[in-house]
């Protein structure tokens, strides 16, 4: 049965393996120029290689973001009132169609990998914008369409907003952040929360300003902290400003403690706008547009937040003006910049930069465009993951628990381990795996599916079941491994399990279920 779930995997792949380009991966450059259709760019990283057009699917573009392993790139339209889908070729421009048609202005994207749901920011008017969640699984049969939507966020003005990288939880901040809120939104379908504000509070540091916006956040992909990127002007000087918000302890860093008074990170540099996080959270990136535009990377100190420090990319060259978009590469190795000159006529610039040493790697001119506010990285080479998500129900010895073995990632070329845990005395298990969390390929019929009909009251299916083993433990501990090709044809190959239980004395069936392994397989 394994053999079999590795064919249906090689099998998915093979279609796309040109495209896992690691090192050389095609970068968006979506432009807000004006008319009814703007340009945009596609560039690869490694070589500079660049392809662009103009359409009406990429016009007024507010954020972009790549899915399945580079085969589809979703575009927001402030203008156009819709999310777009481009499917890539790797031999010329992508094909173009409407993933979702809006009810208004789409404002920012954020993509729920584990669970292939893509969120937009989208409503009549600023101040009625709701978080819409959209189906972004291509094997769904309800592909394209809404799921649900948040219902309580349209009472102020909202543009600005991120997703967290476990898809849990999202941050959409008041646009005027003076007097406003940072509020969390619970995005997480599994809790009972869903769709709700979950944190509502003010960011301290912009008490003293008279006018504030917030320019940009981010979510750790622990979901530990929020960052807060804002820029304003206190009397007749232009401020800029990084809040950073422990979730944990409700209490936001102080980046200067001899000063009274929490105190934000001090941009060093005017109108920020723009930021991207490390996936460890070791450092951000961020770019502007004062004085001449820049770029810098701050690296963090959590423990001691006043030993933060930063520093300035490309100092003194004059290669970054007006920047209006960062973003950094799926290893968070490299950056891409946006540059636009003082005067709009003249086409703009991406600049490919070392994330570490600061060393220039490309400097590519996109002709014509200016005013690039988007750039986004195809997701070539993705990092191996492996997390939880649902719930499971109980049995005579609790809930079973899948998770993978402490350290053990589904890396390419490496043995991935994962355990079954809490079974009852007989010790048996049986492991699911597939393709999709969304979908029942056997059955036609969506999950999470209530499994109460077969006899297992309060248990729900959450994983594919393509491929099924059975698994014999000890001491309430099933193990369990896989030995993963190296083939670079499987980068990005994503993949669900769950587990069930033995357990005669549970229920009906015999049956009890455990919550859900979300796996992507990469570096």
């Amino acid at each position: 049965m394994l053999q079999s779930m590795r064919f249906v995997a090689a099998a998915s792949v093979a279609a796309v393996a040109v495209l896992a380009q690691s090192g050389n991966e095609v970068i968006f450059v979506g432009t807000s120029v004006g008319g009814s259709a703007d340009p945009y760019h596609l560039v690869e990283s490694g070589t500079g290689a660049s392809i662009g057009a103009t359409s009406a699917f990429t016009d007024n573009c507010t954020d972009a973001v790549w899915n399945d392993t580079g085969r589809n790139v979703y575009v927001a339209s402030s203008l156009q009132n819709r999310v777009t889908r481009g499917e890539w070729s790797p031999t010329g421009l992508p094909t173009w169609s409407t993933f979702y048609a809006a009810p208004g202005a789409c404002y920012g994207l954020g993509l729920d990998r584990f669970r292939q749901r893509l969120w937009v920011l989208t409503g009549a008017t600023g101040s009625t914008r709701e978080l819409h969640c959209l189906d972004a699984d291509p094997n769904s049969p309800g592909y394209g369409g809404l799921i649900t939507q948040t219902t309580t966020l349209g009472t102020v003005a909202r543009e600005r907003w991120e997703l967290s990288p476990s898809g849990n939880l999202a941050a959409v901040p008041h646009a005027f952040i003076s007097g406003g809120l940072l509020e969390i939104v619970d995005t997480d379908p599994g809790s009972p929360t869903f769709t709700q504000v979950v944190v509502s509070t003010t960011v301290p540091g912009t008490s003293g300003i008279g006018f504030a916006i917030a320019s940009d956040v981010a979510i750790s992909i622990d979901d530990l902290h929020v960052y807060v990127l804002y820029t304003g002007i206190a009397g007749t000087t232009v401020v800029g400003g990084l809040a950073v918000l422990d979730l944990a302890n409700m209490a936001w860093l102080d980046f200067d403690a001899g000063t009274a008074g929490q105190q934000d990170f001090t941009m060093p540099f005017p109108v920020p706008n723009v930021m991207d996080l490390a996936l460890d959270k070791s450092f951000a990136v961020i770019s502007g547009q004062g004085g001449g535009g820049w770029a810098i990377r701050v690296d963090f100190d959590y423990n001691n937040p006043g030993n933060t420090f930063y520093t300035e990319y490309l100092a003194g060259q004059g290669l970054l003006p007006n920047c209006n978009a960062v973003s950094l590469s799926p290893d968070w190795q490299r950056l891409a910049v946006s540059a636009t000159p003082t005067n709009l006529s003249s086409p703009s610039n991406l600049v490919v930069i070392d994330a570490y040493t600061g060393a220039l790697l490309q400097n590519v001119t996109l002709n014509p465009a200016w005013n690039v506010y988007t750039t986004a990285w195809q997701e070539a080479s993705p990092l191996a993951t492996y997390a939880q998500f649902g719930a499971g129900c109980a049995g005579t010895n609790g809930v079973p628990v899948l998770d993978a073995v402490p350290g053990s990632r589904p890396a390419l070329g490496s043995t991935f381990q994962a355990t079954i845990g809490n079974l009852p005395a007989a010790n048996l298990a049986i492991l699911t795996t597939g393709f999709s969390n969304t979908f029942n390929s056997s059955t036609s019929q969506p999950l999470p599916a209530d499994l109460s009909g077969v006899g297992m009251p309060g248990c729900f299916q959450l994983a594919d079941p393509v491929a099924i083993q059975f698994l014999f433990g000890s001491g309430g501990t099933a193990p369990w491994s896989w030995s993963i090709p190296s083939s670079q044809a499987w980068f990005g190959l994503p993949f669900y399990q769950q587990a069930f239980a033995i357990d005669a004395g549970a229920n009906q069936l015999g049956l009890t279920a455990s919550n859900g392994g979300a796996g992507v397989l990469g570096l």
